[in-house]
């Protein structure tokens, strides 16, 4: 991508770097009109996910890439992360690269450099071992090969108002949406969405897991962004259990210390090859709103009584028959 230069006072503006192939869209396609505030969105609709109109040409085209996706060659011993966006991903894949390396050292690249929705599976598969792959799909998305050879499986789970609040920030930040958008105007359209989105629907996206996971997986291990901030530690020695990986005391605690939020965001401002540019203050933009707080409970700074009250309600009708409870605060 080109470097855009700054004036000394504002950083470079930062634009998507378009560099796949994107094929006409025909009738044959499934357009959907996503209206969360500004101008509203149009995203080609393949299965549950979503693709971007606008921005098309950062990822893959779907129409071809879910489906390499699917058929994508699996090894027995390779891990896939699965997570709502603004969930903890990034999190997790830190801890989970260090367990698997028995080492608390940070990857070399930020987890968009082995997500299902960015890279090719050639490249996915190209990847060296250990492979931890990610990503924000449903299960209908992922490859098949996931369940014939039994690969581990982390589902990864944060309470929704928390992370609406962050996901905000970060439809704001790439420009997916306008910039002048405000949080009463994105909650209350957000409320209204009905489109059926594993990409942009938490509701849509998380009952899908728990209809899945009633099916019995005894390869897929649940986590709790509350319950890893509350006790890093005893999260991190379960994971290493789940992952049959050795994992001393002295190696879990530094781990829980490289992971803090703070030492991450920290190191994530390194690791500027994974957005394409050579430019520092627009690796710290993109830190600044990928990592945002990473803190359990602030949705209490934005969400008004009458909004949480109306949150709760469609919490009630859209989750019926889901029996977990979401912690909210610590």
């Amino acid at each position: 991508m080109e470097d855009r230069k700054s004036d000394g006072k504002n950083p470079p503006e930062w634009k998507p770097e378009l560099k796949y192939d994107f094929d006409p869209i025909t009738s044959d396609d499934d357009i959907v009109t996503v209206d969360l505030g500004g101008t509203p969105i149009q995203c080609l609709k393949i299965g549950d996910a979503l693709q971007n109109l606008r921005t098309a040409r950062m990822l893959p085209d779907y129409r071809k890439h879910i489906p390499s996706i699917r058929n994508m060659e699996m090894d027995h011993d390779d891990v896939i992360i699965c997570a709502f966006t603004k969930s903890g991903t990034h999190w997790l894949w830190e801890i989970t690269s260090m367990l698997r390396n028995e080492k608390a050292d940070y990857h070399g690249k930020e987890k968009t450099s082995a997500m299902l929705e960015f890279i090719p599976a050639e490249v996915l598969r190209s990847l060296p071992k250990p492979r931890i792959y990610n990503t924000h799909f449903t299960p209908q998305c992922l490859p098949k090969q996931v369940f014939d050879k039994r690969c581990k499986i982390l589902f990864l789970q944060r309470n929704p108002k928390d992370v609406l609040v962050s996901l905000l920030s970060f439809l704001k930040g790439h420009t997916f949406i306008d910039s002048t958008i405000q949080w009463e105007e994105f909650i209350s359209k957000y409320m209204e969405l009905e489109v059926e989105s594993s990409l942009l629907n938490w509701f849509y996206y998380t009952r899908q897991w728990f209809e899945f996971l009633k099916e019995g997986h005894d390869n897929i291990y649940c986590l709790s962004y509350e319950d890893m901030k509350e006790d890093s530690v005893g999260e991190i020695t379960k994971l290493a259990k789940f992952l049959e990986v050795e994992a001393n005391n002295d190696l879990v605690k530094d781990i829980a210390v490289k992971c803090s939020f703070q030492n991450m965001k920290k190191a994530a401002g390194s690791k500027q090859e994974t957005f394409a540019i050579n430019n520092k203050e627009v690796a710290q933009k993109i830190t600044n709103f990928t990592y945002r707080k990473g803190e359990v409970g602030d949705w209490k700074n934005y969400f008004t009584v009458a909004v949480n009250e109306q949150f709760n309600a469609l919490y009630d009708k859209k989750m019926k028959g889901i029996d977990f409870k979401y912690r909210y605060s610590l």
